[in-house]
């Protein structure tokens, strides 16, 4: 089985079709040994994800971050624990800093390993409409935790 390195100078023109916006970062990245670490994708978490392509994770991240905010304003927010959610999202982000650029090489290689790949294939790239998509159901969830928040803790 060959390494990271060795299938990155195997498929360079490859992945950098694939990639295609900032490429050059990624293929220093995944031709390193050294561990990097993805500010953008700490900082922007889910909607990195999308941006990305990888829906189904960004979708896994959007409904366990919910998922935390409901426990923390369910259970936590009155006892000594309230910052517990926060800090387990501080942990998730830190490491999908250190990690992303191998979730998305993964992606990459099962991208390229695909039959028939063609530069132009709809996994390939970033989506601008995948980041408003997700933004939208973050908007919705969000407004329907509020409400049932809302009504369950004032009522």
């Amino acid at each position: 089985m060959e390494s990271r390195i060795e299938y990155v100078e195997k498929h360079l023109g490859s992945l950098e079709d694939f990639v295609r916006k900032n490429s050059k970062y990624y293929l220093e990245s995944w031709r390193s040994e050294k561990i990097k670490f993805n500010f953008a994708a700490f900082l922007f978490e889910t909607l990195w994800f999308a941006y990305r392509k990888m829906y189904k994770s960004a979708v896994v991240l959007l409904l366990m971050n919910l998922l935390i905010n409901l426990v923390t304003f369910l259970f936590l927010i009155k006892t000594k624990f309230f910052m517990g959610g926060t800090i387990l999202v501080l942990f998730i982000r830190i490491y999908i800093g250190f990690k992303a650029n191998d979730f998305y090489f993964m992606k990459a290689e099962k991208v390229l390993e695909k039959r028939g790949f063609e530069p132009e294939d709809r996994d390939c790239g970033t989506s601008m409409l995948g980041v408003v998509i997700i933004i939208f159901i973050a908007i919705v969830f969000q407004v329907l935790l509020d409400f049932y928040l809302g009504v369950t803790l004032y009522y």
